[in-house]
């Protein structure tokens, strides 16, 4: 069966919360990926959100983040790149993006499993409505708060 292999993948993956835990591995058996972001302190969020250009559209603070530990010690959001990376797939490549996106959000579906990508915030397949784009973010909506 596919798993992780980088070191980085399996340790961003023991950082999230286990329903995103299934996602992934569930995911990583038909596409291939890595993880690249999972548990975050307040102080990486601040400066994530004090950053030019600004990565962030959350604080840490004021609004926490879903990659700031849960009620459970665990983030409710990872990001990602597909894989394998190359300067064909950038970090604005929407079409890519958008189908890995849809893969985890189907797949959160079938395990009952809300998820939401930061390419579509609202969840109405419409991207032109959204004012921040954060393509390598998924995270789970329904998440309580540390």
């Amino acid at each position: 069966m596919p798993a992780f292999t980088s070191e980085r993948s399996t340790r961003v993956l023991g950082e999230l919360d286990e329903r995103l835990q299934a996602v992934c591995n569930k995911a990583i058996r038909r596409i291939d990926f890595s993880l690249i972001s999972g548990l975050r302190t307040t102080q990486e969020q601040q400066a994530l959100y004090a950053a030019t250009p600004r990565t962030t559209q959350i604080d840490g603070v004021i609004k926490r983040s879903r990659h700031q530990a849960g009620v459970n010690g665990k983030a409710g959001a990872f990001d990602f790149i597909p894989a394998p990376w190359s300067t064909t797939v950038g970090w604005y490549d929407r079409p890519v993006f958008t189908a890995y996106a849809h893969y985890f959000i189907g797949i959160g579906d079938t395990l009952g499993i809300p998820i939401r990508w930061g390419g579509d915030w609202n969840g109405d397949f419409r991207w032109k409505d959204q004012t921040f784009h954060d393509f390598p973010h998924i995270e789970l909506i329904e998440w309580p708060q540390g």
